[in-house]
């Protein structure tokens, strides 16, 4: 016995001290992960710094202003004598040009010839010619005459008129009805297809036998297409009553659903329903232990449920006598939709019937058409003839009524309509006749200004003459030179290309202007800057370092949020357009006490602040907590900043974290510490 506990006491050391080296496995392993999930953290100490204000920047100089060589002429560029980054004196050649006409003195000899064919042109038309307005007076003379003849012989017209439009009527009928009779015979002719097949006797049988197989035929589809009518006269007569039977069925219903509308069943309960809340009720007493409230419950509910069901059973019970007369009323119409069946199939086999008949009859038409066409095509062709003859007949005879028609029509009118033609066309006549002593009057004065515009045209070609004679002389060892004293700053044109007329060939940067140069800072450091402050340039070689002014601090359109401009004034000796200037603007650096990398400061709607590092021990080793410090900046620059708050080499600040930290938050130090 003493032996089994010592046993037992055996195992139970054992497995409590695996139990412990699991847990401890445990926990170092929990640990480890924790860690590798913590953010991790680059530290630094606060130590003893110097913070630069000093804002450096280089630029190219260039001039404040340029000038713009222009050339009005298209001409081939034989040599260029000047270079771009080239200074260059005021009547220097730029350009020299090939000898050739210019575009420009084409279009001056072209304009020239042009001014020569216009002067000669006017020197012919200086003489007027009247011949034109002469002959509309006289027309205009004739229809005068002619108006008052039309006065005089008014109404001996108008009863010619009457007269001819009786007989225009007369002739306009018959042209119609020998055209009608016309028509006709050719599509009669065009239908007849006469068999020759048959001699004389043969055809006499023949035609006799089809002519009387085909009026039976005929007689039997007219018979047959009759009965159709009248079953067609039946079906639209049974039309009325079953529309009248399908509305009372129709309004019936539409009865029946406004009762049960105005009735609604919402909330009946079904008998279903009943049965299974009664059954609910019974096994409720029968239960081992009944509740008595629960029982009185279901009871009450039952009872409600059996109420709400009589009180709707005569809405039911009208509803069903709805059901009835419904039923009653589609007996009374199917009993009309059968009578319209039954017509509708003796429709049918009467158009079956007729089909048949139509096959018989076309088949029978088609044997007696040739035998029939024999005995009047000769006719009616001669008959053909004759009226085709007689309707061109007619229409020569209405063609010669209507000119004589158009003729008179202009001679019928009232005495009033008479009167008002003859002095419309005497105001005509008059008019023109003013007209042309006025135009007689005109050309005298336009004689006179025609001189003048003949010796303006004389003046202006004189000139053109001499534009062509300077084009001329610059056509031969022409060149481009620079107005004024410079750098060349672009060339347009190489040798062997044409310029353009009125384009720019040059430009050259005005020393005399003054220069300027610029270049981007950040938006932190350009508040610290204001125009007329005064740079420093640095690494200048020369005997006298240029000065330099800011002029503008401008908006940088590459990275507006950010950046701005700075434009500063250059003045001094040896200045160039291309030359390149460092210079420094601002204090020189302090010394602080206490200075951080810019990246370890932080801020938030409290001030700006930084993370400190907490060191705690524990069992397993150190642990980390990120604690936060207000501060404030006393100075700064583009790296680190001189701050209050936290002492130097007091405790490690956190510069950079790889995830998001929070006051309090245990953190991970990078390899090495920082």
């Amino acid at each position: 016995m003493k032996k089994d506990v010592t046993k037992r006491r055996s195992i139970i050391k054992n497995i409590a001290i695996i139990f412990l080296a699991v847990m401890l496995v445990l926990t170092f392993f929990s640990n480890t992960i924790l860690n590798y999930s913590l953010p991790e953290v680059a530290v630094q100490y606060p130590m003893y710094g110097t913070i630069s204000s000093r804002i450096r920047g280089q630029g190219t100089v260039s001039a404040n202003q340029t000038y713009q060589v222009y050339f009005d002429e298209s001409r081939i560029v034989q040599s260029v004598e000047a270079r771009r980054g080239e200074m260059i004196q005021k009547g220097a050649v730029i350009y020299r040009l090939e000898d050739a006409p210019s575009d420009e003195l084409n279009s001056a000899m072209n304009a020239l010839t042009t001014m020569y064919v216009n002067y000669k042109r006017a020197l012919m038309e200086s003489t007027p010619d009247y011949s034109a307005i002469l002959e509309e007076i006289s027309q205009l003379s004739k229809l005068l005459s002619e108006a008052k003849n039309i006065k005089i012989n008014l109404e001996e017209n108008k009863l010619i008129f009457a007269d001819l439009q009786n007989e225009i009527r007369l002739a306009e009928n018959k042209r119609d009805e020998l055209s009608a009779k016309k028509q006709q015979l050719e599509q009669y002719l065009d239908s007849l297809e006469p068999d020759t097949s048959y001699n004389d006797e043969e055809f006499l049988n023949a035609y006799t036998v089809a002519k009387t197989d085909y009026e039976n035929a005929k007689a039997m589809l007219d018979a047959e297409k009759e009965n159709l009518k009248t079953l067609q006269r039946e079906l639209v007569k049974i039309a009325n009553p079953l529309l009248v039977a399908q509305s009372a069925v129709d309004a019936k219903v539409l009865e029946k659903q406004t009762y049960i509308a105005s009735h609604p069943s919402t909330g009946v309960p079904t008998s279903a329903e009943l049965l299974a809340k009664e059954n609910e009720l019974i096994a409720a007493e029968n239960a081992a232990s009944p509740d008595a409230a629960l029982i009185n419950q279901l009871r009450n509910e039952l009872n409600t449920m059996i109420s709400k069901y009589f009180e709707y059973m005569p809405v039911q019970e009208q509803i069903s006598e709805y059901d009835r007369q419904i039923a009653i009323l589609n007996s009374d119409l199917t009993l009309i939709k059968n009578q319209e069946r039954d017509i509708n199939t003796s429709i049918t086999h009467s158009q079956n019937k007729i089909n048949v008949l139509q096959f018989t009859h076309d088949d029978l038409y088609e044997i007696y058409l040739p035998l029939k066409a024999r005995f009047e095509y000769a006719d009616k062709e001669t008959e053909l003839v004759n009226t085709s003859a007689n309707l061109i007949s007619a229409q020569e005879e209405l063609n010669a009524l209507n000119e004589q028609k158009t003729l008179l029509e202009a001679k019928i009118m009232t005495q009033a309509q008479a009167d008002a033609l003859v002095s419309s066309r005497q105001k005509d006549l008059n008019d023109k006749q003013a007209a042309y002593e006025k135009q007689k009057a005109q050309d005298e004065l336009d004689e006179q200004i025609n001189k003048m515009n003949l010796d303006n045209m004389k003046r202006e070609i004189t000139q053109q003459e001499a534009l062509v004679d300077r084009l001329k002389e610059k056509a031969v060892n022409g060149t481009i030179t620079a107005p004024v004293s410079g750098m060349i700053l672009n060339l347009q044109y190489v040798a062997g290309e044409k310029t353009s007329p009125g384009g720019v060939v040059a430009e050259i940067e005005i020393s005399e202007k003054g220069y300027t140069m610029s270049f981007s800072v950040t938006l932190e450091q350009s508040r610290r800057l204001s125009v007329g402050q005064v740079a420093e340039v640095q690494y200048y070689y020369g005997s006298t370092a240029p000065y330099a002014e800011i002029s503008a601090i401008k908006t940088d359109y590459s990275n507006p949020q950010s950046s701005r401009i700075i434009e500063l004034e250059v003045r001094g000796d040896n200045i160039y357009p291309g030359q390149t200037l460092y210079v420094a603007l601002g204090e020189t650096g302090r010394d602080f006490e206490s200075v951080i990398p810019n990246s370890a400061i932080r801020e938030d709607n409290k001030g700006k602040f930084v993370y400190i590092v907490e060191a705690k021990n524990t069992p397993i080793g150190n642990r980390y907590i990120a604690r936060r410090v207000d501060v404030q900046i006393i100075a700064s620059d583009d790296a680190s900043s001189a701050i209050s708050g936290v002492n130097a080499y007091s405790s490690y600040i956190i510069t950079t974290s790889s995830k998001p930290i929070t006051d309090g938050m245990q953190v991970r130090l990078i390899e090495n510490g920082y």
